[in-house]
């Protein structure tokens, strides 16, 4: 809505309302799930915005705005289960056997692991702006400053889970890990509040006929006025600070320059450059605040002592999940996960750069080129200081894979090994300390045309070449996704190989058509078609004894090695015989062996 205050003065008021609605739309990190493990997820967002434009003269004007926005975000239990949700059970090695062969899978019954969860959050935002003209530049001149109140009720794994081996253990109700977070407070949401500011300024001015220059520069500063409890225990154990803060101070400079050649209107170079900052991940600034030891306190029992699950209790009554009368019943040690900021942590930083070209070879037909380069520093990476800091054995027959427990804690009969046997400090659980050496490169090549065939009715194309590469491709969300989605050999905190992303793609080929409008409506088709994803090859357990059973990267050993144990040797073969198998996979099984072989003989 508009309205005309004076000759000089206009205010406009909008208002955005979104509702969105997602039944089962939460899923788990489990191969297989049973219907019940999914959740809902819910949201509701309104903005109401205040826009008032002044026109002071010919030549200043000034934009000032100010915005309150809601959000409302929640994940339950879906209909299956009660609100409270119930624990977890997850039954590992389920066997299968496929053509003469036994595979294994693993399978969720339960609740999801973060269901109940909210985010509810108030965000107060002023901007102003000042627009300055002169005969040869054209100046921007502003500020932006926001206050941020959120509530967040975190749910990750507050529901407990159950481990098993095999569907046997399961049906005899015998499980041999249980593990839960567990809140010592009724209600453990906490509230955050955060202060933002910016200033900023940009000029844009043509240097000669055809060749127009745009430069800004933007400064930002924010403040987390509630922050993590210091932790005397984890000082005095590991020399860490549980309350350090993040490093927010931003400075991003950008250049951008546009040539219409000769000015005909014909020829377009574009050449620009930019230092961006990230915004703060509030969901890891949520985790390091809740998890300090002194809120949330873990609960991980490892065979002796699981306590008997009751999946039909749960249902009726889910206050009756095993969780803090634990640690008196059994003696367990009040340790708690702890998530942390590292003491050089800070914001993450993209330098960006492009360079096109596009020719209009007349009103109808254009074609147009464009080299696109990202780098990104200072990553966001959580890694766990309290492991040990070298492998306590190595596995010879696996290019000496570290493994980060003692041998004898290792049970023979099915591998499964205890993490925290590998801990420096057995008076603290996990610390997962988030740090900034994560890091991408990617570079990419967009070929696009548009033919505007009859009146309106265009069709438009584009090829993109593209090559993306980090050392981690965490980006958000609970810390230890950062930890489960990491593949590695052995020490999961070296963060010195760069690989390709888990974003990567090699092509990617777009079409997009409309016909000629009609009647005022438009019909267009869009086609989109991605090419040379990567994947790896993972161990179905957990070899290097570290807290993830999912991120080890499978040894592809030498078939025709009579060294290596028949069973595994027919297994590899097997694959390499498979005709549904993919074809890339045999070959990188081969090109594996061959770069094995030829290290040995050097």
């Amino acid at each position: 809505m508009d309205i005309q205050l004076s000759e000089k003065s206009l205010l406009t008021l909008r208002d955005n309302f979104i509702s969105d609605r997602a039944p089962l739309g939460r899923d788990d990190n489990t191969a297989i799930n049973l219907y019940e493990v999914y959740a809902d997820a819910k949201a509701v967002n309104n903005s109401i915005l205040a826009t008032l434009r002044t026109v002071l003269n010919p030549r200043l004007t000034n934009e000032l705005k100010v915005q309150h926005l809601y959000t409302f975000e929640e994940s339950s239990p879906g209909g299956e289960l009660p609100k409270q949700n119930i624990p977890r059970a997850i039954i590992e090695r389920v066997e299968s056997n496929i053509g003469g062969n036994s595979v294994f899978t693993n399978i969720q019954l339960g609740g999801q692991r973060y269901s109940p969860e909210h985010f509810y959050n108030h965000v107060v935002q002023l901007v102003d702006n000042v627009y300055f003209s002169t005969n040869k530049a054209n100046f921007t001149f502003g500020t932006d400053i926001m206050y941020s109140h959120m509530n967040s009720l975190y749910g990750s794994e507050m529901n407990g889970r159950f481990y098993f081996t095999g569907l046997e253990n399961f049906n005899n109700m015998t499980p041999y890990r249980y593990a839960r977070e567990v809140a010592l407070a009724d209600d453990p949401a906490i509230n955050q509040n955060v202060v933002a500011g910016g200033l900023y300024a940009q000029m844009q001015t043509k240097l000669f006929k055809g060749f127009e220059m745009i430069a800004g520069i933007r400064a930002d500063y924010t403040t987390y006025l509630n922050n993590a409890n210091y932790n005397p225990v984890v000082y005095q154990e590991l020399g860490l600070r549980t309350d350090n803060k993040l490093n927010t101070f931003q400075l991003q400079p950008r250049v951008q320059f546009n040539w219409d050649i000769n000015d005909k209107h014909k020829d377009y170079l574009r050449f620009g450059a930019a230092i961006f900052g990230s915004d703060i991940n509030n969901y890891a600034m949520i985790n390091n605040q809740l998890f300090d030891g002194t809120k949330v306190l873990t609960v991980d029992i490892q065979n002796v002592g699981v306590p008997a699950p009751n999946f039909v209790e749960y249902r009726k009554n889910p206050s009756a999940a095993p969780g803090k009368e634990l640690f008196d019943q059994l003696g367990l040690d009040r340790q708690g996960t702890i998530n942390m900021n590292g003491k050089d942590a800070r914001i993450p930083v993209v330098y960006k750069a492009n360079i096109s070209y596009n020719h209009f070879f007349n009103e109808r037909f254009k074609m147009g080129i464009t080299a696109f380069m990202t780098l990104a520093r200072h990553n966001y990476m959580y890694v766990d200081r309290n492991m040990v800091d070298k492998p306590l054995f190595t596995l010879p027959d696996e290019g000496n894979r570290g493994v980060f427990v003692p041998l004898d804690s290792v049970r023979r009969t099915t591998g499964n090994s205890n993490w925290m046997d590998g801990r420096k400090s057995k008076k603290v659980g996990r610390v997962l300390e988030l740090n900034s050496e994560g890091k991408v490169n990617q570079f990419a090549f967009v070929v696009d045309g548009t033919y505007r065939y009859f009146r309106d009715g265009e069709i438009s194309f584009s090829y993109t070449w593209n090559d993306a590469k980090d050392n981690t491709s965490y980006n958000g969300d609970v810390a230890n996704t950062a930890t489960l989605s990491l593949m590695v050999k052995d020490d999961p905190r070296d963060l010195r190989t760069m690989s390709y992303s888990d974003n990567q793609f090699r092509h990617k080929v777009v079409f997009y058509g409309t016909l000629p409008s009609f009647w005022g409506f438009n019909i267009g088709v869009r086609y989109s078609g991605i090419g040379g994803t990567r994947y790896s090859l993972a161990v179905g357990g957990n070899v290097n004894g570290d807290f993830v059973n999912s991120n080890d990267l499978a040894y592809v050993f030498d078939t025709k090695n009579q060294h290596v144990p028949e069973k595994v040797r027919q297994g590899i073969q097997s694959i390499l015989d498979n005709p549904l198998a993919s074809e890339s996979i045999k070959d990188y099984i081969r090109k594996v062996v061959v770069k094995w072989l030829k290290e040995m003989e050097v």
